[in-house]
């Protein structure tokens, strides 16, 4: 059955009515959860990215090299996330999504088979 049958059936008999009501309630419910642990596992990512970034930062600035420490934290503040774009960029080129693949709803242009509008060819 459809949503409209389940919908006329339900008008007619409150008590499948009711069934239909604890039905959606309880797959309402469902969903909040899944929602809410993907938001918990999200913030716990989050604050464990940053706590890296924090140790990260302070062991680079306990490095002796020859500029100052300043000149070091800022280098891993902005290193790290153009490291991670330049990563992004060539895997995406290594996979080949620039112009988009083809579908078979979008069919290559030099695909000839089967065009009943060609001229001079037989």
């Amino acid at each position: 059955m459809n949503d409209e049958e389940l919908k006329a059936q339900a008008i007619q008999d409150p008590e499948q009515a009711e069934r239909l009501i604890a039905i959606e309630s309880a797959r309402a419910n469902a969903k909040f959860k899944l929602l809410a642990l993907l938001g918990f596992i999200a913030v716990l990512v989050i604050l464990s990215l940053i706590v890296a970034a924090l140790f990260v930062i302070d062991k680079a600035g306990d490095l002796k090299l020859p500029w100052s420490s300043i000149r070091t934290v800022l280098g891993t503040l902005l290193g790290a996330p153009m490291l991670s774009a330049l990563a992004w960029w060539a895997v995406r080129k290594l996979r080949g999504h620039r112009g988009g693949g083809t579908t078979p709803q979008a069919p290559p242009e030099s695909r000839s088979e089967g065009d009943q509008n060609q001229v001079g060819t037989s």
